[in-house]
């Protein structure tokens, strides 16, 4: 593996009657990222209805990059308001991952 790369990867179920709303505001935080900091490599949200669950992953070029955005006011901003998340996510589960195998084209 030449690259030193990072990927994070949550996924959120939703309360009773919620899912639209799960899927709105895990939607946000990657679009902002992506528009904010350099070091985003790749991402996606995908919703399982069936499932009622919403699975984020994004990859970024180290786990610094990441976490250095979260710690601005604006990467706490635009992360999502804690209040609504509590209103919405049943259960949440959060993954840092180093990547063993990968394929991401820059």
């Amino acid at each position: 593996m030449t690259n030193k790369l990072y990927t994070f990867v949550s996924v959120s179920t939703a309360k009773e009657g919620r899912f639209d709303d799960l899927v709105r505001i895990t939607q946000k935080p990657p679009v902002f990222m992506d528009d904010a900091i350099e070091g985003v490599r790749a991402y996606q949200v995908s919703a399982d209805r069936e499932r009622n669950s919403v699975i984020v992953w994004a990859t970024f070029d180290d786990k610094e990059t990441l976490y250095d955005y979260l710690a601005t006011a604006e990467g706490n901003e635009n992360h999502g308001d804690p209040k609504e998340m509590e209103e919405i996510i049943e259960t949440f589960v959060m993954y840092d991952l180093e990547p063993v195998v990968e394929r991401l084209t820059a």
